[in-house]
């Protein structure tokens, strides 16, 4: 299943915004931590994928 690419900056935002207001908690903190995560993998995939079409189409 393919997701859409999320910018991963998002979730840093996203925080820090929560920590302005008062309102991150530790597990809020590590959602979004590992929602960033997640973003890196998918953007880390993607370059892989690119990648190996780029060698195959050669």
């Amino acid at each position: 299943m393919k997701v859409p690419p999320t910018n991963r900056n998002h979730f840093r935002e996203l925080a820090k915004i929560a920590s302005e207001r008062g309102t991150l908690t530790e597990t809020l903190k590590r959602v979004y931590l590992m929602n960033y995560a997640k973003a890196v993998k998918r953007e880390k995939a993607a370059v892989a994928a690119a990648a190996q079409e780029r060698r195959f189409a050669n």
